[in-house]
């Protein structure tokens, strides 16, 4: 082989390594682009081997830059401006929307180390910074302080530090402190860090999601801060001395009447005549109503709220959204940890094949494997009580428990049926209404979608402002 010849292949060699490596990578990312040159230098300097070495380190750094700028904050939000979807009374969801600023909400994200933990916590001591004087434009200090960790990848001892740090610091000014979706990978590393629900630390919660811990939020600060629990009993007890004083029961007036007030319509003057149809029914506080292995089950029909407060857990095993129950049952492909590859998933697996099947032919198998409860609405006057399984036609879910005495009117399936036939056009005006109720809830459920779309796809600030700047 001529030398001239093989000399050439070196040189194309030479330069398609130095338009690969060198020109290409220039336009791809200047801050790698650098890791280049500083290893042909030191070559030169200290010898390959070496080179190689300081090379994958210089690597490393820009790696771990990069990683810092991308942040550990996703979402940033107060109570103001997310809610739970818990469905409440109009009262409640008025008094939140001025006082639910004393909730603060931090989403965060990829790996948690000391740098990036840190700066949450300057960020949450920045909540708790007195100012001199008074300034109403000042948001209040938090009472509860949410931080969602289900899309936190990992995190390493001085970050659990860190959140004990933060832990101690809302101890200190009277702040309850939620760890929301704590993923399996991170719930061992705070345990064993201390930083768990004890006696001694009552303030600490931990809680299975992001929308539990802020229906618990706004639950505690309702209850504490804004005492809607004893003015609802206050007003359970005036109505029960009502009754004594009158002789006339009127209060599936008084329910239609709340009804009409909380939703802005006019139908309940078309609905009086529905009051010879009801039966009262008393309920004690701490009464579980649907309970399982419970006999006060709700017979189908419908259940205006009169006065009191009822709490509705739902099991979410009887959603549409069938995935996931236990770790032996599975109807998709799933991986066996956090930290496992997807590489090694197989998406074809016969056990899988097996568990889809038995999902087709019973899907309730799915849902007996499922245990989760979560917060449905909290119900008070101006409710009704069974108005999507009137439609439907299927019993009333959820399970009911009275917060407060209550007192609620029953008008049962049976009767409804007979008045669509005998007084079609008082039945009318009872569908208008559960129309307008569903139709109200509806608009509610796609308003929290796009909460959550505006969750997922923020992009907050890596190091949060600080209290004085929220202004």
């Amino acid at each position: 082989v001529p030398k001239c010849t093989f000399s050439s292949l070196l040189v194309l060699a030479a330069i398609d390594i130095i338009d690969t490596w060198l020109i290409k990578s220039y336009h791809k990312s200047a801050t790698e682009w650098v890791v280049v040159p500083f290893i042909v230098i030191t070559s030169l300097t200290f010898g390959m081997l070496q080179s190689v070495g300081l090379g994958l380190g210089a690597s490393t750094l820009v790696f771990v830059a990069s990683f810092y700028r991308a942040g550990v904050v996703k979402f940033i939000a107060n109570g103001l401006t997310i809610r739970s979807t818990i469905e409440r009374n109009c009262e409640d969801s008025l008094w939140l929307c001025q006082h639910a600023d004393m909730i603060q909400l931090l989403v965060l994200q990829n790996y948690l180390f000391f740098g990036n933990a840190v700066s949450c916590l300057k960020y949450i001591q920045s909540m708790f910074d007195a100012e001199a004087g008074f300034d109403p434009d000042l948001p209040p200090f938090p009472k509860y302080v949410i931080l969602d960790l289900s899309i936190v990848t990992g995190i390493d001892t001085s970050a659990v530090d860190v959140l004990d740090e933060i832990s101690s610091l809302c101890k200190e000014n009277k702040c309850n402190l939620i760890f929301a979706g704590i993923p399996r990978v991170i719930r061992p590393a705070l345990i064993t860090g201390g930083v768990k629900p004890s006696r001694t630390n009552k303030h600490l919660i931990f809680s299975p999601d992001l929308d539990s811990a802020l229906g618990r939020a706004e639950d505690e600060l309702l209850k504490v801060v804004g005492h809607n629990e004893e003015k609802a009993a206050d007003v359970g007890a005036q109505r029960r001395h009502e009754r004594k004083v009158s002789m006339v029961d009127h209060g599936l007036r008084h329910a239609l009447r709340e009804i009409d007030a909380q939703h802005s319509i006019s139908l309940g003057r078309h609905l009086q005549a529905l009051e010879k149809y009801t039966t009262p029914i008393e309920i004690n506080a701490g009464d579980k109503l649907n309970d399982t292995g419970n006999e006060n089950n709700l017979p189908r029909g419908l259940y205006f709220v009169e006065s009191g407060l009822l709490k509705c857990e739902h099991d979410s095993s009887t959603s549409l959204t069938r995935g996931r129950t236990r770790s032996n049952f599975f109807a998709a492909p799933h991986m066996s940890s956090s930290t496992g590859s997807i590489g090694q998933v197989n998406a074809r697996s016969a056990t899988v094949g097996r568990t889809a099947n038995l999902l087709k032919k019973n899907p309730q198998s799915a849902m007996l494997a499922q245990n989760h409860v979560f917060r449905l609405a909290r119900i008070g006057p101006g409710w009704v009580i069974g108005s999507i399984s009137e439609f439907v036609g299927q019993d009333i879910p959820g399970m009911y428990t009275a917060l407060t005495p209550c007192r609620v009117h029953h008008l049962t399936f049976e009767t409804i049926e007979e008045l669509e036939v005998e007084r079609p056009v008082l039945i009318l005006h009872l569908y208008k209404l559960l129309s307008h109720l569903s139709a109200r809830r509806q608009e509610m459920t796609i308003g929290q979608l796009a909460t959550m779309r505006s969750i997922f796809s923020s992009t907050a600030p890596s190091k949060p402002i600080s209290r004085s700047k929220m202004r």
